[in-house]
């Protein structure tokens, strides 16, 4: 497992056409996120993970051709981790169904390891 200071290493390494991105903290029943403009990200990644979070992976807005793109990855250590997939996919969910009710209408798009 990475350290706090990794992940938000990997968060600022995240791919320059990404908008908003942040490290997503998945929890029992929902999810809180570190973005890229938090002023103390690695302090604030510590509260969330003393507080029972676990840093899966990291999310973010592309601006495409069609539009925006939501994208989201999992972390390399937990590419073969089936919960950690499933933790993903319940996120991108909930952004398709809070685009589509604020008639955004974001797409959901999975990025490959090669792109993380």
């Amino acid at each position: 497992m990475r350290s706090t200071e990794e992940l938000v290493n990997a968060l600022r390494s995240a791919p320059k056409q990404w908008t908003d991105a942040a490290i997503v903290v998945a929890f029992d029943n929902r999810f809180e996120f570190v973005k890229e403009d938090t002023p103390d990200a690695t302090g604030r990644l510590k509260l969330l993970e003393e507080r029972g979070g676990l840093a899966i992976g990291l999310a973010g807005v592309e601006n495409a051709n069609a539009g925006r793109v939501f994208m989201a990855k999992v972390f390399p250590e937990y590419e073969g981790q089936r919960w950690a997939h499933r933790s993903m996919d319940r996120l991108r969910n909930m952004v398709h169904r809070q685009s589509h009710k604020n008639s955004e209408k974001l797409p959901i798009d999975l990025i490959g390891p090669e792109e993380f």
